[in-house]
C-alpha cells in the first residue's frame, strides 16, 4: 500500500522557533512529530526568499534551473512538480494554504487560479494568499471588490475584510520599524486558524481508497506579526534570547545599508516585543498542527502517512540587526525539518547537509514513483533515514539573484555579485561576525571549484 503524504510547512519559521533547538518558544505538538522521526538540525532552504524557494521545492531544482529567482515571477508552466508526478501516479494531491507558485493571481488580481494549480499538479487546490496580500484587492468601476482568493472571500462572508485590509495598510505605514501588535480578527477567523481548519475538514472527509498528498502551508510566522490574542496570553511575559549583536566589520556595503535600514528606531525592548508576537504567531501555528495530528489519529491514519513539517526559510529577527530574510546568514537560511515515517519509531537526530529541496525526490522515492534523477537538483532523503549513508551531498547551496551560498559542513562562502564576498568559519564562529575571507584564500580557492552559478 502506498503511503499517504503530508506536508506542514510554515511561512519564514525560523529553526531554533522549536523546543528542540532551544529559541524558548515552546511547540508541543511539533514535538510529536519529531517524537517518532527524524530531525534534520542543518536543514537549509535553496533561497532565502519565498517564491524561489517554493518553486525549488516544487521541482527539486536550484531555483535558476526552475526558472524562479525572484520574488514576484512564477513557475514556469513548462517545468515540471513533483505534485504531477503523483497525481500521474495515482495520488489525490491537495493544497490548502500558500503556494507562491503563481504570483499573476494574487498581485494582479487575475481571478483564475485553478486551471493553472490543476496544471501545477493539485486535484484539490484550495490556495490561500500570503498575509500581505490581504491588504490589496482589485475594485470595479462600481465599487465592489473583486477578491482573489478563499479567505479574502471568506472574511467578507463574515463582515471583517475591511478591518484587516485597513489594519494592515497601518502596518505597512510603520516599516521598516515592524509593527507588532494582535490580530483584529478573531481567534477563529485568524488567517492560519483558517487554514488549519481546511486541512482538517480535508483529512476528516478523505477517501482511503486512494493515496493522498496534502500540503497544508500556513502563511505564518510571516510578519506582521499580528498572532491571535489567546496565543499572546499563551507565551506571556517570556524573555527571548537576545539577537546576534554585530558591529557588521567586514560585512558588504548592501548588508549594512539594509541593516542600518532595518533596525532604524528599535530599541532592545522593542525587538523583545517583536519576538513575544513572533513566538505567538508560533505557537498559533503548533495548535493547529496538533488538531491535524488529533484528526490523523481519530482516524487511524497514522500508521499509513508520512508526515513531514518544514519552511520555506527562516528570519533573520534582529540577527545582525536585520529582519526578514533574503539574506544568506544562518537565521534565514536554517529551516526546521522533521520527517515521520511510519515504522521509524525513534526519535533521533541527524546532522548530514540536506536541502528543502530534497523533499521532492523524497515523497516520490516514498510513492515509488519513477522519475529521471538527472532532472532534479534534490537528492532523497531515505538513505539517511534508512542509517544506508551518512551523507548525501558534500555542500548545501543557495542562491538569490543578487548572491549565492556554498557551505560544507564548516566553510560558509557567501558570494556577493555586486559587492564584497564574504567566508565564515562556523565551527569558530556560529553566530558569523568574522569575515575571514582574507585570511582564508585556499579555502576560498577550494569552494571556488564548486560554484554552481557563474
Amino acid at each position: 500500500m502506498k503511503p499517504n503524504l503530508l506536508l506542514i510547512m510554515a511561512d519564514q519559521f525560523r529553526a531554533d522557533s522549536m523546543t528542540q533547538m532551544g529559541g524558548g518558544i515552546k511547540t508541543p505538538h511539533i514535538d510529536r512529530i519529531i517524537r517518532k522521526g527524524v530531525f534534520f538540525d542543518k536543514a537549509s532552504c535553496t533561497s532565502p526568499l519565498c517564491t524561489p524557494s517554493r518553486a525549488s521545492l516544487a521541482t527539486g531544482k536550484y531555483p535558476h534551473n526552475c526558472g524562479v529567482m525572484v520574488h514576484d515571477a512564477s513557475l514556469p508552466l513548462d517545468q515540471i512538480t513533483y505534485y504531477q508526478l503523483l497525481r500521474k501516479n495515482g495520488y489525490r494531491t491537495a493544497v490548502i494554504g500558500k503556494t507562491d507558485l503563481h504570483k499573476d493571481y494574487h498581485y494582479y488580481g487575475k481571478n483564475a487560479p485553478l486551471p493553472v494549480m490543476y496544471h501545477y499538479g493539485f486535484t484539490d487546490p484550495d490556495e490561500v494568499e500570503g498575509k500581505m496580500n490581504l491588504a490589496f484587492y482589485p475594485v470595479k468601476e462600481d465599487g465592489t471588490k473583486e477578491l482573489v482568493g478563499p479567505y479574502q472571500r471568506y472574511l467578507e462572508t463574515k463582515g471583517v475584510l475591511d478591518s484587516i485590509t485597513k489594519d494592515y495598510h497601518k502596518r505597512l505605514e510603520k516599516l521598516p520599524v515592524w509593527y507588532a501588535e494582535k490580530s483584529v480578527l478573531r481567534d477563529e477567523d485568524f488567517q492560519d486558524t483558517y487554514i488549519g481548519r481546511k486541512a482538517c475538514e480535508f483529512l476528516e472527509h478523505v477517501d482511503e481508497e486512494y493515496p493522498w498528498h496534502l500540503m497544508v502551508s500556513f502563511a505564518g510566522p510571516h510578519d506582521p506579526w499580528d498572532p491571535p490574542e489567546y496565543a499572546l496570553s499563551k507565551v506571556g511575559d517570556t524573555i527571548y534570547p537576545p539577537s546576534i549583536e554585530d558591529d557588521m566589520q567586514g560585512k558588504p556595503d548592501w548588508i549594512k545599508k539594509k541593516a542600518q535600514n532595518q533596525s532604524y528606531g528599535l530599541t532592545p525592548e522593542k525587538v523583545q516585543n517583536l519576538k513575544k508576537h513572533y513566538a505567538a504567531s508560533v505557537v498559533a501555528i503548533d495548535d493547529c498542527i496538533g488538531r491535524i495530528l488529533d484528526v490523523l489519529e481519530r482516524r487511524e491514519m497514522c500508521q499509513n502517512t508520512v508526515v513531514v513539517f518544514c519552511a520555506d526559510h527562516g528570519e533573520m529577527l534582529g540577527d545582525h540587526n536585520l529582519f526578514q530574510k533574503s539574506v544568506m546568514y544562518e537565521g534565514a537560511l536554517r529551516i526546521p525539518l522533521v520527517i515521520n515515517i511510519p515504522g521509524y519509531t525513534n526519535e533521533s537526530r541527524n546532522h548530514a547537509l540536506v536541502e528543502l529541496m530534497d523533499l521532492a525526490p523524497t515523497f516520490l522515492e516514498l510513492a515509488g514513483v519513477d522519475y529521471n534523477i538527472k532532472e532534479m537538483d534534490g537528492v532523497s532523503i531515505l538513505p539517511l533515514i534508512r542509517e544506508e549513508k551518512k551523507e548525501i551531498k558534500k555542500f548545501q547551496k543557495s542562491e538569490l539573484h543578487n548572491t549565492m551560498m556554498l557551505f560544507d559542513g564548516r566553510y560558509k562562502w557567501i558570494r556577493n555579485y555586486n559587492d564584497e564576498d564574504e567566508l565564515y568559519d562556523l565551527t569558530k564562529d556560529s553566530q558569523e561576525r568574522h569575515n575571514c575571507i582574507k585570511e582564508k584564500q585556499d579555502i576560498l580557492a577550494y569552494m571556488r571549484q564548486y560554484t554552481f552559478r557563474s
